[in-house]
């Protein structure tokens, strides 16, 4: 028996993901709409940059999380092991 990518299982694996990406969203969101500091151009720049790389990072490693699960043979499930 086969899986198919992605399913219920491996989601539910790597949904502990985004709630981290979810809160750095918010903040992405919330300082580019009210930022209490005031805009200076190198702050904002390097504090945006900080954001935004640290969520481009966490959904490559959840991309590649969930490849590596999907290939492993010990995640299948359908080994007649107990």
């Amino acid at each position: 028996m086969s899986r198919r990518a992605y399913d219920a299982e491996i989601a539910l694996d790597l949904a502990v993901n985004a709630i981290p990406f979810l809160i750095i969203g918010f903040f992405v969101a919330v300082f580019a709409l009210f930022n209490p500091w005031g805009f200076d151009l190198l702050q904002s720049t390097v504090q945006f940059a900080i954001l935004v790389t640290t969520m481009l990072s966490l959904a490559i490693v959840t991309l590649v999380a969930a490849r590596r699960i999907e290939t492993d043979d010990r995640t299948r499930g359908d080994s007649s092991e107990t």
